[in-house]
């Protein structure tokens, strides 16, 4: 049974290591909130670190029928008990022990990237430090884990406590550093064996039956209870509708509705996770903030332009042309031959 952990899960890291192709490492302490140090493994490879975010980001299964037990990767910005929901409609669970999974979820927030001294979240399976630094005598317990190891000692904010740095014996870790919890690495292992499936978020949530198609009535209906008038049960109920929303096939009206409402709503719903993650995989804030023509490029990008789309927003973009002597000259407004095939009639 693997620990909840992710510091603590038990590995032999030299031979980890070397099955995923790492060529050198080195083990690194960092304080945790409860002052007891755990070990890092830092590398100088970003190759190595470019290819664990992709054995942990790309998608290995999309037929839920084949899977039971989950795993989700630390720190995920959608809720457990949305994806709880939509896995229970497939019969499958979630587990908190990732060796009783047969599929992790993975997210882009499980790494991240930091400079100098920062305070960096312990919960972080992986990250790239730069310009960081090493301190081993700035406290006790630090002096002590360092003379037992031989270990460098991370310096970041949870270390370095109340302390000033140009105060402390400090010496600089390689510039670019890249640094893994033992956890990230059995999981990355599992997935390079096949143990392990990768099945992406919006896998699970597209085959949800809790989706609701969009329609300029319900949209309506959700600026009404967010509006600066509703009360908490209009807003609490809004919360729980918007991050069901489907917008496939109607581009138009989600940006449309973002200039009027959902752009300015994200603060209502700042403890919500489930409506942010909505708000961010929709590009809710650019929608809210472009004009028509940078919707028509946007949509176009991600495959969502169609006739409807484009003749609509079109007649928004004419009315943003600006032409100057026109008391001298007339002007021809055409559509460029790449976009024509969106002006024909459809059935």
């Amino acid at each position: 049974m693997a620990t909840k952990n992710l510091h603590e899960t038990e590995i032999d890291v030299d031979q980890t290591l070397l099955d995923l192709g790492f060529t050198e490492h080195k083990i690194v302490g960092t304080v945790l909130p409860d002052a007891t140090i755990v070990d890092l493994i830092l590398s100088e490879s970003a190759s190595q670190y470019e290819m664990i975010q992709d054995l942990l980001t790309t998608e290995t299964e999309s037929d839920l029928t084949k899977v039971k037990k989950a795993f989700i990767l630390p720190l995920h910005d959608l809720s457990s008990d949305r994806l709880k929901a939509a896995l229970k409609e497939h019969n499958i669970g979630l587990t908190n022990d990732f060796e009783k999974a047969d599929f992790i979820i993975p997210h882009l927030q499980f790494y991240d990237k930091y400079a100098g001294i920062e305070h960096i979240p312990q919960t972080k399976l992986m990250f790239h430090l730069v310009n960081g630094y090493f301190c081993n005598d700035h406290r006790p317990v630090v002096e002590d884990y360092h003379k037992r190891t031989g270990n460098d000692v991370l310096l970041e904010k949870r270390s370095l406590d109340k302390q000033y740095q140009y105060r402390l014996n400090y010496t600089s870790s390689p510039y670019d550093s890249f640094y893994y919890s033992k956890m990230v690495l059995a999981i990355a292992k599992l997935v390079q064996d096949g143990t392990l499936a990768v099945i992406e978020t919006d896998t699970i949530l597209n085959q949800s039956a809790n989706k609701v198609t969009i329609t300029e009535q319900l949209l309506e209906d959700l600026q009404k209870m967010c509006s600066y008038h509703s009360n908490a049960d209009d807003v609490a109920m809004a919360g729980k509708i918007i991050p069901t929303l489907d917008p496939t096939g109607q581009p138009y009206l989600l940006y449309t509705y973002a200039r009027k409402f959902l752009g300015d709503i994200g603060y209502k719903f700042t403890k919500n996770k489930d409506v942010q993650y909505w708000l961010n995989k929709y590009n809710i804030d650019f929608l809210s903030r472009t004009n028509a023509e940078g919707a028509i490029k946007h949509f176009e990008a991600n495959g969502q332009l169609d006739n409807h789309t484009f003749r609509a927003l079109e007649v928004e973009c004419r009315k943003e042309i600006r032409i100057d002597n026109r008391e001298l000259y007339t002007f021809t407004v055409q559509v460029k031959p790449e976009y024509r095939k969106y002006m024909q009639d459809t059935e």
